[in-house]
């Protein structure tokens, strides 16, 4: 399977609002862990090389600079790994195997 951007990213283009990065950021990262060996929503299979999904690694440094637009309750909707993921230096898709499979 061959991982693409998420098409409600494409179709928000330049107009896209937090609400949805949001959305979309909680469609492609793991919950929790354990980490699964693909992305949960478009199959993109996790590496060193490539711990995020094409979609979740445009979105990741977009969320990360505009979370702060609609106030604290923009992220309530992630769980703590996705927040982690998001807001920390770690990825949990990038860490050892044998922690997060």
């Amino acid at each position: 399977m061959t991982a693409r951007l998420d098409r409600r990213l494409v179709t928000a283009g330049m107009g896209v609002t937090v609400a949805q990065l949001v959305t979309i950021w909680a469609d492609h990262t793991p919950p929790r862990l354990p980490v699964p060996l693909t992305c949960p929503s478009c199959g993109h299979p996790y590496s060193e090389t490539a711990p995020l999904c094409p979609t979740a690694a445009v979105v990741r440094p977009l969320l990360r600079r505009r979370r702060h637009e609609t106030g604290s309750r923009a992220l309530a909707p992630l769980s703590p790994n996705q927040l982690l993921d998001l807001t920390g230096n770690r990825l949990s898709t990038a860490l050892p195997a044998e922690v997060t499979r």
